[in-house]
């Protein structure tokens, strides 16, 4: 999707976005889209990546050697060459073209979407079908589209039979995007086969067991690693482009490089990099034992890991699961690295972390603290959302599980000793500027986010063979020639600064359609600023000038996925329950009990209950909920918001003015004043 960028520190964004828990504000940014600058602080942020780049800028002008399977070679209707390239992927036009353009794209955006409808047909048409541009197409399934990477698979799984089979289901799945977005698309997906006459068995197992769907991932790894962060973005001769840009940009940018000439600007030398892209200086990280959760290593290895950590989060649990034995196994008992963990319990999103961090510590009071380390992140399902309380009683079932002394146990947690350095280790990375977790400092330099273990050694090896600075400098550069790049190019749709006319009809709204001011909300149930203003402001507005005929009150979805897992689930609620007449009943219900319900294991279960207690008839409801019968029309008001600027909730248009965050009640009369007075009421 279309985007922009004020510094891009994009590779920490992204680490961040995608793979990291992060703390919230009033308008958390959790779109692959939002600018980067907003996500992380100056303080030299992750900027290691690992894949094709190698440190190279993004600026030549050549072609990539592509190297296809002979036997995968077909010709399509209109005569043009088809096939995969022996890494796997999918091709159109001549592997020898001068130009090759590689797409990186996600079957539910609906701008890859616009540029498979739009403008593709006429660059197929001719400077593929001439022999002058090759295609080559990568899959970028964004986490904002949850259906993405099956619509991928689906596509792989078609590509198994034939080239062109690929490129037909291609075709079929950005048509008919808005027939497929929903929780039973693999059915969708099963009847495109039919249509297109696959051997049905094997397809359809092939979808049914996600046969490509780490491959999938993998593709979606290196467009990490090659600075993508949005779709549909493309490389042409390795010069990145972004967005679905117009026809006559893609011609004017052909031609140039057929041309030999650049679409970007020449990176400039690191002595001429403005500094914002500066390679950062390490940070030192205080690693004295009274400064820290747990240490283990020799403290004069080469390399420093110091991790912080929630217990709560579930990226975490992800890290220390998957990454962290290997870690400890191959890296820290080897003599290789000193490894310290410190706390970072982000409470305002995980308010049990801290009673987590403060019991693992209690328990290395007992020379327990990896053990407890890892069985209550292996435990985290627990015991994550049942209150303090309950938490410390799982977290003493836990302590009797591994051989400690629980008594001991409960007596440090109530000391609150430990509790205060947990707290003192909270403040410490804020003032580092350190706001998501997990979030490493291998000696000083910051990574953020699940990361697998080679990224750790690879870092590692960097530093033993002194190789790191200069592999920050040539990131430095790319990055910056990726700026210039996106500087130039479309920008994703930034708030207004004037009105703006959004649709809304088949909205819920409530109010006179006729009063002088409209409110439009994009909201997530799950969000604790949405519930805010729900309980602070919305019900004070309802009663002052909704039911009195002066606003008309109009509300549309915005679930940051990313955060908030539940949220569509929710929205699907709430327009189940309107099915019913009892949208806002249903509305008001999610956000006055969001913590009955958020975070829990069976949101579904108590949507269900609450529908029971309002009345509704629970058949319909539990169904229309399973079934994820709207979230077509959810995701439909995910991508409108974003094409308006919106990227954190709630965000509000009043008359069409932008107005962003849980603003209090005041702001919203002063609004609506100003706005009566505009229309002359």
């Amino acid at each position: 999707m279309p985007y922009s960028t004020k510094k891009l520190w994009w590779l920490s964004g992204l680490i961040l976005l995608l793979a990291a828990c992060g703390a919230a504000d009033a308008n958390p940014i959790v779109t692959n889209n939002a600018p980067s600058d907003e996500l992380l602080p100056r303080d030299g942020s992750s900027l290691l990546q690992f894949g094709d780049a190698e440190g190279e800028t993004a600026v030549a002008n050549s072609n990539p050697a592509i190297n296809v399977v002979a036997d995968s070679v077909e010709y399509d209707a209109d005569g043009i060459e088809v096939g995969f390239t022996e890494e796997g992927r999918p091709y159109r036009g001549n592997p020898s073209a001068p130009v090759v353009i590689e797409e990186f794209s996600d079957f539910q955006c609906p701008f890859c979407g616009r540029f498979s409808e739009q403008t593709f047909p006429s660059i197929n048409s001719n400077q593929i079908a001439n022999g002058d541009v090759l295609l080559v197409f990568y899959d970028f399934p964004l986490s904002s589209h949850p259906q993405a990477e099956a619509a991928a698979n689906a596509a792989r799984c078609a590509g198994e039979q034939s080239a062109i089979s690929y490129w037909e289901m291609h075709d079929l799945l950005f048509a008919d995007i808005g027939v497929w977005s929903h929780n039973q698309a693999n059915t969708v997906f099963a009847s495109y086969g039919e249509t297109l006459g696959l051997e049905m068995d094997s397809f359809t197992n092939c979808l049914e067991t996600g046969k490509y769907i780490e491959d999938v991932k993998a593709d979606y790894q290196l467009g990490l690693s090659r600075g993508v962060s949005s779709t549909p973005s493309f490389f042409i001769n390795e010069q990145p482009f972004i967005g679905a840009q117009p026809l006559s940009t893609f011609n004017e940018a052909i031609a140039l490089v057929l041309s030999g000439e650049s679409i970007v600007a020449e990176a400039p030398s690191s002595s001429e990099l403005p500094p914002e892209f500066a390679v950062p200086t390490p940070v030192p990280i205080p690693v004295e034992p009274e400064n820290v959760a747990w240490s283990a290593g020799d403290p004069n290895a080469p390399v420093q890991i110091v991790e912080f950590t929630d217990y709560q989060c579930p990226f975490c649990q992800q890290y220390a699961m998957e990454t962290f034995p290997t870690v400890f196994a191959e890296m820290i008992e080897s003599g290789r690295v000193f490894y310290a963990i410190k706390d970072l319990p982000l409470d305002n999103i995980h308010p049990e972390a801290i009673v987590a961090a403060t019991a693992v510590r209690c328990a290395g009071e007992q020379e327990a603290y990896k053990e407890m380390h890892d069985v209550v992140f292996a435990n985290q399902a627990l015991w994550g959302g049942s209150g303090e309380t309950a938490a410390v009683g799982f977290f003493i079932q836990l302590a009797d599980d591994i051989g400690l002394d629980s008594d001991a146990l409960v007596s440090c947690i109530e000391l609150g000793e430990q509790r205060e350095r947990v707290l003192a280790n909270q403040q410490e990375s804020f003032a580092l500027g350190v706001s998501s977790t997990p979030t490493f400092y291998m000696n000083g330099y910051p990574l953020r986010g699940a990361l697998p273990y080679n990224v750790f050694d690879g870092v590692a090896e960097l530093i033993e063979n002194g190789e790191l600075e200069a592999r920050l400098e040539a990131q430095m550069q790319q990055a910056y020639a990726q700026a210039q790049a996106q500087a130039t190019q479309e920008a994703r749709p930034q708030p207004p600064e004037g009105p703006v006319d959004i649709p809304i009809d088949g909205a819920y709204a409530i109010g006179d359609p006729n009063a002088p001011v409209t409110i439009i909300e994009y909201t997530d149930f799950q969000c604790p600023y949405c519930s805010r203003h729900y309980e602070q402001t919305f019900l004070q507005l309802k009663e002052d000038y909704i039911d009195t005929g002066l606003v008309y009150y109009v509300f549309k979805d915005f679930p940051l996925t990313q955060l908030h897992p539940d949220a569509v689930l929710a929205a699907n609620a709430a327009r189940c329950a309107g099915d019913q007449g009892a949208f806002l009943e249903m509305h008001g219900t999610l956000f006055a009990r969001q913590g009955d319900w958020n975070g829990r294991p069976n949101p579904e279960a108590i949507f269900n209950q609450f529908a029971a207690e309002m009345g509704l008839d629970e058949e319909q409801f539990a169904a229309c909920v399973a079934n994820g019968t709207y979230d077509v029309e959810i995701f439909a008001d995910l991508d409108e918001g974003f094409s308006y600027g919106v990227s954190g909730t709630p965000a509000f248009f009043l008359n069409g003015y932008f107005l962003s965050g849980a603003q209090p009640y005041g702001t919203f009369v002063d609004a609506i004043a100003f706005l009566m007075e505009e229309v002359g009421e």
